[in-house]
């Protein structure tokens, strides 16, 4: 999302807003991949004297990744409020600001990463979800294809057992 901020750097200390939507791309977190709807991103911005912009405002989508428990699909809500300052004239590779040059200020790396800060610690598919349910291996799975990885090792401990 390229936010044009022209009327900003002519009108310094005038406030004006802004909505729009941004596509975030797949991250891998923590082993895990978790995708993100597109971001709907909306709030005020101005500028000072220098043509610094400062920006306020929040954004919402929902994130999907594997449930904790039970590795099924799970999805969450992601809301952010931010409140940044663009610098003019800053190094756009520095990871620690953000800056711009020009009429136009991206909003990849700000939406990507308030996105990311208010992802869940972990996805769970509902609240009280069982996590995985072992059986014993002798009976069929009630789902075909679903495997038992702990199978085995029960067999291997019972054989044991009649020792």
């Amino acid at each position: 999302m390229k936010l044009e901020v022209t009327q900003a750097l002519a009108h310094p200390g005038q406030e004006y807003r802004f909505s729009g939507t941004q596509a975030i791309a797949d991250q891998e977190i923590g082993g895990d991949l978790v995708r993100l709807d597109e971001c709907i991103v909306e709030g005020r911005f101005m500028a000072d004297e220098e043509g610094n912009v400062s920006l306020k405002g929040q954004l919402r989508t929902i994130a999907h990744a594997r449930c904790a428990k039970c590795l099924g699909e799970a999805q969450a809500p992601v809301e952010n409020a931010f409140d940044e300052t663009f610098l003019r004239g800053g190094d756009p590779e520095d990871d620690e600001i953000f800056a711009y040059d020009g009429q136009e200020i991206s909003l990849d790396k700000l939406v990507m990463s308030y996105a990311v800060m208010a992802l869940p610690i972990r996805f769970l598919c509902r609240e009280d979800c069982p996590g995985l349910a072992y059986r014993d291996p002798d009976v069929a799975p009630a789902e075909p294809g679903i495997q038992y990885p702990f199978a085995g090792l029960r067999q291997l401990l019972e054989n044991n057992e009649e020792v």
